[in-house]
């Protein structure tokens, strides 16, 4: 298994400062953020896609992973709940045809398939290294929520557990947390947890300049980083 340091610096001699979505969530994994069961396949290979699919369990999620794409919501370069291996294959193609399409001259590097996850609260944790400030932390609601409400609270690194439980309470998506509305309360150790380790990523780490987890999934137990992006200096 590689370190988070042979993952940066294979990325800095391959003239990259964007790590590949399953660079980024090896190194999340790391330092203890759990993250979907994964499989990396070359986008060439439909057998080794199909195979990949088996050998997670239905439903799968699909994901090409490409440096030209920067949203790939946006590019067609998600598919979620695959149910099935003729859906699977349809998606491959779909996703092909969408990345050309809407980023031409755009090159799909991987295909990055993942095991499907519950559904759950979803949130926002991130890292930026600021030249004024120096690191800090980011954290709110998630998913669709991120533009239409802007539920985000920020923090200074380092940072004591109190600091991070009063940067949470400031936030929509911290009342949430402890549920609301006849809501169960959901796990918010998990939670401070991966805030603690986006922390040590960002302090341990100069070369990380980004880090975004969107959406991270909290559960009554636990929590999963679903989408994890990695931006080096």
């Amino acid at each position: 298994m590689k370190t988070p340091s042979d993952i940066i610096d294979t990325a800095l001699k391959e003239n990259r400062k964007t790590l590949f979505e399953h660079e980024a969530k090896e190194i999340a994994r790391a330092v203890g953020i759990i993250v979907p069961r994964s499989v990396v396949v070359e986008p060439r290979d439909s057998k080794a896609v199909l195979s990949a699919a088996e050998k997670l369990g239905f439903p799968v999620v699909l994901k090409a992973e490409s440096l030209e794409v920067l949203h790939k919501t946006d590019a067609g370069a998600v598919a979620l709940d695959i149910t099935n291996s003729s859906a699977l294959a349809k998606a491959v193609e779909d996703m092909k045809a969408a990345v050309a399409r809407r980023v031409p001259g755009a090159r799909i590097h991987y295909f990055l398939l993942e095991k499907m996850m519950p559904s759950g609260l979803e949130l926002l944790i991130g890292g930026l290294r600021d030249e004024q400030f120096g690191p800090s932390v980011a954290f709110g609601l998630g998913g669709v929520w991120v533009e239409a409400l802007k539920d985000a609270a920020f923090g200074v690194l380092p940072m004591l557990r109190e600091e991070i439980l009063d940067m949470i309470s400031e936030t929509t998506a911290g009342m949430f947390l402890k549920g609301f509305r006849g809501s169960p309360p959901l796990d918010q150790e998990a939670t401070i947890g991966i805030v603690n380790a986006v922390s040590k990523l960002m302090t341990g780490f100069p070369m990380i300049g980004e880090i975004d987890m969107n959406p991270v999934r909290v559960y009554a137990r636990g929590a999963a980083a679903l989408d994890v992006r990695i931006i080096l200096k």
